[in-house]
């Protein structure tokens, strides 16, 4: 092998390198900024969920659940199935319950396990 040769290979290895970690990168950065649009959207609805669940708790009125309504069917898009399984069993127990109470703190754990998942 000649000095020509090995700097051929040498100088074809370098760009070959050079496309896989370019590409190796962009495939990376697309799946970063695509995760951090599902966070984004998933924390959006799900603060929204807990906004409306307030406002209906604070203000009862026909508008209010339709709010809470709204949110729901959000998280049932782009939630997890468990936040929505609980989002509906605050609606399925009565206000003050026991039952509402555990429905609460199962949606909140539920919120959180999704959103770390997401990161």
């Amino acid at each position: 092998m000649d000095i020509t040769t090995i700097v051929v290979y040498l100088i074809g290895g370098i760009g070959i390198g050079s496309v896989i970690t370019t590409i190796i990168t962009t495939i990376s950065r697309k799946r970063e900024i695509l995760n951090e649009r599902v966070y984004k959207e998933k924390r959006g609805a799900y603060l929204g969920l807990l906004r409306s669940l307030h406002n209906a708790a604070v203000e009862p009125s026909e508008k209010n659940a339709k709010e809470y309504a709204l949110w729901q069917t959000r998280i049932q898009l782009f939630g997890s199935k468990e936040s929505a399984d609980f989002a509906q069993k605050i609606v399925d127990t009565a206000p003050g319950s026991g039952v509402r109470h555990l429905a609460f703190e199962g949606l909140l754990k539920a919120m959180r396990d999704d959103l770390k998942n997401c990161k």
